[in-house]
């Protein structure tokens, strides 16, 4: 891939209104966040090799979102349950796995991991990411 693009997911409905934290759906001002973000990005890259996200409820949503505005039904979404919760190892391997396709790869996921991949994968440059936070990275 040419370019990866991270983001981390919109903001979500609060953790004391959810038993498990992994149904937790978007709040209101993240749907609308994350309808600003995929518009941008679409503004942008105006095309996508892959939408890459973690199954988790408030990333599934934020996914959703961006592929909406690419014109694209959920099930072109390849989710990867290896993403919630991941560590920055894990988040290397998905990378290198989608290092293999060709144009621009969205990833959708949670922090701290992506934080720590995006500060990776630019020396340091990326110190913080709130959510709706978009990275963009170029491959070598």
């Amino acid at each position: 891939m040419q370019t990866l693009i991270v983001v981390r997911h919109a903001k979500a409905e609060s953790a004391h209104l959810h038993t498990v934290d992994y149904d937790r759906p978007l709040a209101k001002q993240g749907i609308e966040d994350a309808r600003r973000v995929a518009e941008e990005l679409a503004k942008r890259h105006p095309s996508l090799t892959a939408i890459v996200a973690s199954p988790a409820r408030r990333t599934a949503m934020t996914a959703e979102i961006i592929a909406a505005a690419y014109g694209w039904a959920a099930d072109r979404i390849e989710w990867d349950e290896r993403i919630y919760d991941a560590s920055v190892d894990t988040l290397r391997d998905i990378v290198r796995e989608l290092g293999a396709l060709e144009g621009t790869v969205v990833l959708v996921g949670h922090n701290p991991g992506v934080l720590e991949l995006c500060y990776g994968l630019t020396s340091g440059r990326v110190t913080a990411m709130s959510t709706s936070a978009v990275v963009e990275i170029r491959m070598k």
